[in-house]
């Protein structure tokens, strides 16, 4: 037991108390049921405080590992173990992303959105059961124009408003539809999450990177594409807002170029310390294209996205639609509709908020005391950070962490075309709850490493 006490640099006797029970759990060295010494006899075994052992049971309870009756102990709660016949990647016992893109699932409000469901089953007519409108259903057309105007700043009405069923399914319909107007090049972010572009290219206009620096998209750069697709709130992922002059830039080129603008707001309610930036949309609604989706606020399971389109663009995109077949689940919609007018949806986000802004804060600290070499870009917004690398290398980075069972992602990962930064894009909401401070402390280790063997 002495090894409990193995305190690491800048760790508490508690903490290393914590984590070595954390760690003996998920790997099953102490499995379901068992009961650990009481406070005072763990404290005594240890040399320790008991306020030691306290403290270390207490954040342990509170993360899922431990339950606690009075009268009864402490006892291992039932964690779910990986399979050791996969790889060995997933078989680690430790196994934790930090990889950006996605919410805690762990957060998801089962409890709300179960009641969303049942009453939507309960008070809507038998029409919501049959094919509907390829539009969407005019319920969460009226809900989310009322939404965004007020939280993003949208302009809009529910007749250009089109659902889809997720954001890429949104992007490939527009950028075929755009195909079919004749328009050959589209501009994307470089870096940006690639996938995305891939599906422009897959309709069929040519992709062309774009450089991004501290004042987001160069909008100078442009030349004779005829759209471009871009994240002027929350730049994924190096994280810059695009600055004023360059909005008006952006919106400026479009008018005079009669060309278009895809707003991707992924994120753009979730950020810390300020109000949120508004949507670009609302300084010209018949040259951007605004895009949203429910898979950061609530999760990508809840496979809704939409665009809220130019009026030009309106019966091109259903044109184009019509021929896909597309359709995405009325009941799902309806059951978003609801979270959005009854509030739900309101109250979800502001939780979040704290929530991500809390994880943020750690990672923060984690960066800024065990790794100063490291330069953290952009606002304090979203669910991922990036930071640069300015004389290391993030291949050697992630491999060092690879090892150590938590997965990264570097701007490499995100490159469409020459990138001359190399860093870490790294996502603080997806692991769950009780993996968190373990991911941390792992990503601490690796970090402390490198700029050991660095130094």
């Amino acid at each position: 037991m002495d090894t409990l006490l193995d305190v690491g640099p800048g760790r508490t006797r508690a903490a290393a108390v914590e984590r070595a029970l954390r760690q003996s759990i998920v790997a099953g060295h102490l499995g379901t049921g068992t009961r650990l010494p009481s406070t005072r006899e763990l404290a005594a075994e240890l040399g320790c405080a008991r306020a030691t052992v306290v403290s270390a049971y207490e954040q342990l309870a509170a993360e899922g590992y431990l339950v606690t009756v009075t009268g009864s102990g402490t006892t291992v709660a039932h964690i779910q173990r990986t399979d050791t016949t996969r790889t060995t990647e997933q078989s680690n016992p430790f196994f934790v992303e930090l990889l950006p893109g996605e919410p805690d699932p762990s957060s998801f409000p089962r409890r709300a959105w179960a009641t969303a469901v049942r009453k939507v089953l309960h008070t809507n007519p038998d029409d919501l059961l049959r094919y509907g409108d390829r539009q969407g259903i005019a319920e969460l057309r009226e809900a989310l124009a009322a939404y965004l105007a007020r939280s993003r700043a949208v302009v809009t009405d529910p007749s250009r408003i089109v659902i889809f069923g997720g954001f890429a399914s949104a992007l490939s319909v527009l950028a075929a539809t755009f195909h079919r107007l004749g328009v050959e090049r589209v501009a994307v972010e470089n870096p940006c999450l690639p996938p995305l572009a891939r599906i422009v290219a897959a309709a069929g206009p040519d992709v062309v990177p774009m450089a991004v620096d501290d004042e987001g998209v160069r909008v100078d750069e442009l030349g004779d594409v005829e759209a471009i697709m871009c994240t002027p709130a929350h730049q994924y992922p190096i994280g810059v807002v695009l600055s004023p002059a360059r909005r008006a830039a952006l919106v400026a080129w479009a008018r005079e170029s009669h060309s278009w603008i895809v707003e991707d707001d992924y994120d753009g309610e979730f950020r810390y310390g300020q109000r949120p930036v508004g949507a670009m949309q609302g300084l010209d609604s018949e040259r951007v294209i605004y895009g949203g989706t429910a898979s950061k606020s609530l999760a990508p399971g809840v496979a809704v996205a939409w665009l809220v389109l130019p009026a030009a663009l309106v019966e091109p995109v259903l044109d184009t639609m019509r021929v896909r077949r597309d359709r995405v689940s009325a009941i799902e919609q309806a059951a978003l509709a609801t979270f959005i007018t009854s509030g739900l949806l309101d109250r979800h986000v502001r939780a979040q908020r704290l929530h991500y802004r809390r994880r943020r804060d750690a990672m923060m600290r984690v960066l800024t005391d065990d790794a100063p070499w490291l330069e953290v870009t952009g606002v304090s917004a979203g669910l991922h950070l990036t930071a640069l690398l300015h004389d290391r290398d993030e291949r050697e980075i992630i491999e060092r962490a690879g090892q150590q069972s938590v997965a990264l992602f570097g701007l490499a990962n995100h490159a469409v075309g020459p990138l001359t930064q190399q860093g870490l894009v790294i996502g603080y909401s997806r692991s769950p709850s009780h993996a968190f401070p373990h991911a941390l402390e792992t990503l601490s280790d690796v970090l402390i490493e490198r700029a050991r063997i660095g130094a």
